[in-house]
C-alpha cells in the first residue's frame, strides 16, 4: 500500500550573500551607529571641536584686552598728564586754585522726557490730552 506522501519540505540553504547582510546587519551597522553617536563618536568630536573654536576666539579677546591694559599701565606709568587726567576725572582732584564742578550722573538726564505718542503727559498730572487741570 502506498500512501500518498506529503510535499517534501526542503531544508532552505542560505547563500553567502544572506550571511553577508546580515553580518552588516547585526555586527556593522550598531559598530556604526556607536561611531556617530555613541560616547566619543563623531557627534562628540565635532561638539568639542566647536568649543575649542570658542575657548580660541576668547583666548584672543583676553589677549588683546590683556595687551590693552599692558599700554594704559605703561602710559600711566611713563606720561605725566594721562596720570594727572585719571586723578582728576576718579578722584576729583585739582591744581591749586581751581575749582572742581561736579555734575551727578543723574543731573544729566532730561527733567521731562516727551512722552510716547498717545500716552499723556507730566505736565497736567497726567490727565488726558485736553482735559482740564484738577481743582486745586
Amino acid at each position: 500500500m502506498n500512501l500518498p506522501s506529503a510535499p517534501r519540505q526542503e531544508k532552505s540553504k542560505t547563500s553567502p550573500a544572506q550571511v553577508g547582510w546580515s553580518l552588516v546587519v547585526l555586527v556593522w551597522l550598531p559598530m556604526a551607529a556607536l561611531l556617530v553617536w555613541g560616547r566619543g563618536g563623531i557627534l562628540d568630536l565635532m561638539a568639542l571641536r566647536k568649543e575649542v573654536q570658542q575657548l580660541q576666539t576668547e583666548a584672543t579677546a583676553l589677549e588683546q584686552e590683556n595687551a590693552r591694559i599692558r599700554a594704559e599701565i605703561q602710559k600711566l606709568q611713563t606720561d605725566p598728564s594721562t596720570y594727572e587726567a585719571l586723578a582728576r576725572e576718579r578722584f576729583f582732584l585739582k591744581k591749586p586754585g581751581e575749582r572742581v564742578l561736579y555734575i551727578p550722573p543723574s543731573a544729566l538726564l532730561p527733567a521731562d522726557p516727551a512722552p510716547a505718542p498717545g500716552q499723556p503727559s507730566r505736565k497736567n498730572g497726567g490727565a488726558a490730552p485736553g482735559a482740564s487741570p484738577p481743582p486745586p
